[in-house]
């Protein structure tokens, strides 16, 4: 779309249109539990990479599904949150421009919260494996990583007080 992957996990609108920063629930729960990439849809191996911002990290726990190390970093290259040429949140709710369309918005439970803030840092984590549970402060099913099974993390955005640096 545009020249960008439509990553798997991306929502499919009823007119065929994708609308990127929605996720499809169905789609993640099953690359959650199935281990597939949320960029591409097909397996993943030995290593897997999640975007996570400060506050996942510190809770070795991860929103959304892995990907390929090569998924990683197209989707670090080409998100405008994660390569940082997104300074804050949108100011406009994704759920409020769903549900015009008559479409159910699982998105982030926190996605009101962050309207207009500014954008969180951003890390890749590289690990060997994952644990699939639910997520206590979203009540959907997220990853977790134990200490064990984390292999390297690198920055790959920051965050200032006034947005990214």
């Amino acid at each position: 779309m545009g020249g960008l992957v439509v990553p798997y996990t991306t929502l499919q609108l009823p007119d065929g249109r994708w609308r990127f920063g929605a996720v499809d629930v169905d789609r993640q729960t099953k690359a959650l539990n199935d281990r597939l990439c949320q960029t591409c849809g097909t397996g993943l191996e030995r290593r897997i990479v999640f975007a996570m911002r400060d506050m996942d990290l510190a809770a070795m726990s991860a929103d959304e599904p892995g990907m390929h190390p090569e998924c990683a970093a197209y989707t670090a290259a080409a998100c405008p949150m994660l390569a940082g040429r997104m300074s804050h949140h949108h100011t406009h709710s994704v759920e409020t421009q769903l549900s015009a369309l008559g479409v159910a918005f699982h998105g982030d439970v926190t996605t009101q919260a962050r309207l207009g803030q500014p954008a969180a840092a951003w890390s890749l984590a590289w690990t060997s494996g994952y644990e699939v549970y639910l997520h206590p402060r979203t009540g959907r099913l997220a990853a977790r990583i134990a200490a064990a099974q984390l292999l390297r993390v690198r920055p790959i955005v920051t965050a200032t007080p006034e947005g990214r640096s």
